[in-house]
């Protein structure tokens, strides 16, 4: 039986805040936080952590993504990327700060479209926007 669970948008409006909501929605009856990482959000995808098996069908019905494609966009990139460039590896810095200029000209992929990329690449979940 397929898993389905529903990501409101009116829930959130910070990257933070989207993680404490995918957590509630996908790891339910843990006694324990998943990592506030995109590398994190793909891990527990992968099921194993509460709602779904491992690899088991899962449906997201993301409800009101349209705000949180505003909320996801441009300003919230750039936060993201700055703290990206605090806590990498020095060897990483350049390429981060290229990121960052990109962003803060609002070119490239923006953190909604980034988290749509990770829920895509898992054949096992199927999203529907609304």
């Amino acid at each position: 039986m397929i898993k389905e669970i529903v990501i409101d948008g009116n829930n959130f409006s910070t990257l933070s805040e989207f993680y404490e909501e995918a957590e509630k929605k996908l790891t339910r009856g843990l006694d324990w936080k998943i990592g506030r990482n995109l590398n994190a959000f793909n891990d527990v995808l992968r099921g194993g952590f509460g709602v779904h098996q491992f690899g088991g069908p899962l449906k997201i019905k993301w409800i009101n993504s349209d705000k949180s494609k505003k909320d996801l966009g441009w300003a919230e990139t750039v936060k993201y990327i700055r703290e990206q460039l605090t806590n990498c590896h020095p060897s990483n810095i350049p390429s981060i700060k290229k990121d960052l200029k990109k962003a803060e000209n609002k070119k490239g992929e923006i953190l909604f479209d980034i988290i749509v990329g990770i829920i895509c690449s898992h054949e096992h979940v199927e999203l529907k926007m609304e």
